[in-house]
């Protein structure tokens, strides 16, 4: 039951930062281990067990397709039952997954081990109950809260080199039993910050009463959850804002896969030691952090949409170029841009979507969101890697990525703000 809110609560730090600062760290973990950080574990796997580069992409892209399929299930345990549950139960699956990582001994039991545990313990666990506790906290500050949150994605670079240096020290086995005994030690505490609705807990989004409660001078009382205005999921996936939105994070989504994963192969390959590319591949996250605060921020006072289009044609240009670096000095200006960019257009989207639909449904809304989104991430890894393995380069799949870019960019343009759905319009109507 809430409990009634006092006066001087609202003068104490408000609670949805905490849960900010934690999903941070949570994005940290989820982007600078499961995602930038896995590149550390490609080499040594490839050079134990004489796999391609096109077979272990394919074993990524069947995660994808695996947590695309369950996204909608997903989002829609989060609506009803709370983001940390969920947490309590990916977190550790990830970790575990890890652990046993480190006793593979072949194709089929990788296969196992990364779907069934790492790839499903960091769909539970991480992105969607972490974003969707924050867009239900915050509202006037979305930008602003989704812009620190995701920021930790960036600091996640700071572990990459961390995992690359262990490979390096103790082998890529040791290196994964360390990682899964860290993801839980550090994991479960993070998940027990996390809470659902700010209502529940007797406070408002942003930590303040609605203007008008305010302008009438109204005493204090227990904030009501109410979300009639908001679209339900079955709404949302009825309007073209939500599939031209989808279908842009989808492009992008093939961008950022088709690069992301493959950094640190791309940089061994322009002359990086293993570990000068694993600290370059997380240099890329740290890079992104001032596109991910500073870009998504700039979504609360500027339309968010000409902020991702700006965002997506940076991303284009600077792919272009890095295809055409032919060593590390020439790819770093490149780099700088791209990871900016991409910083940039991860973040708003998640915003946007809040800000069209609203805080009933978001996480369902998500999952479907993510459904599509996934056909682009599964796709990206799959060219780059048999790309790499036909042409012993990156390149022509770096230029397809920079033309993918630029149709996302496109999609944005027709994402207007969805109209609303017909009981809302006529509730509209009726108090005129």
């Amino acid at each position: 039951m809430a409990q009634e809110v006092q006066p001087q609560q609202q003068k104490r730090f408000f609670f949805g930062w905490w849960i900010v600062i934690a999903g941070g760290f949570g994005m940290a973990i989820s982007s600078g281990i499961n995602f930038h950080g896995f590149g550390n574990f490609i080499i040594p796997l490839s050079e134990e067990f004489g796999w391609s580069y096109g077979v272990i992409a394919i074993v990524f892209s069947v995660a994808r397709l695996e947590s695309g399929m369950l996204g909608p299930i997903e989002g829609m345990a989060v609506d009803r039952l709370g983001p940390r549950r969920l947490m309590m139960v990916g977190i550790p699956l990830m970790g575990l997954g890890y652990i046993l990582m480190s006793r593979i001994n072949s194709l089929a039991s990788f296969f196992v081990v990364y779907i069934f545990l790492i790839a499903l313990g960091n769909s539970l666990g991480m992105s969607t109950p972490i974003t969707a506790a924050v867009a239900n906290w915050f509202n006037r500050k979305r930008g602003l809260a989704f812009g620190i949150q995701w920021s930790g994605v960036g600091l996640g670079g700071l572990l990459v080199p961390g995992v690359g240096w262990m490979v390096a020290q103790y082998g890529w086995r040791d290196a994964a039993t360390i990682v899964g005994v860290g993801i839980a030690a550090v994991g479960v505490p993070i998940a027990a910050v996390m809470r659902h609705r700010p209502e529940q807990y007797g406070y408002y989004p942003d930590g303040k009463a609605p203007e008008e409660a305010q302008n009438r001078g109204d005493a204090p009382r227990p904030p009501s959850l109410d979300l009639s205005n908001d679209f339900t999921a079955r709404e949302a996936l009825k309007t073209s804002s939500f599939w031209y939105l989808t279908l842009s994070i989808m492009a992008r989504s093939l961008v950022s896969g088709g690069v992301g994963l493959w950094l640190v192969p791309f940089f061994v390959d322009l002359g990086a030691s293993a570990v000068a590319a694993a600290t370059l591949a997380g240099s890329v996250g740290i890079m992104s952090i001032p596109g991910r605060f500073g870009l998504s921020a700039l979504g609360d006072y500027v339309n968010k949409r000409y902020v991702m289009v700006a965002s997506l044609a940076m991303m284009s240009v600077s792919i272009v170029f890095m295809a055409r670096s032919s060593s590390v000095t020439q790819v770093i200006p490149a780099l700088v841009a791209y990871a900016a960019a991409q910083g940039g257009i991860s973040v708003i989207p998640q915003s946007l979507i809040a800000d069209y639909f609203g805080r009933r449904s978001y996480a369902t809304i998500q999952g479907f969101r993510s459904s599509v989104q996934m056909l682009g991430i599964i796709m990206g890894p799959i060219i780059s890697g048999f790309v790499f393995d036909r042409t012993d380069s990156f390149e022509l799949a770096f230029y397809g990525f920079s033309a993918a870019a630029l149709v996302s960019m496109g999609l944005v343009f027709m994402a207007r703000s969805p109209v609303l759905p017909e009981r809302l319009r006529s509730g509209a109507a009726g108090h005129r």
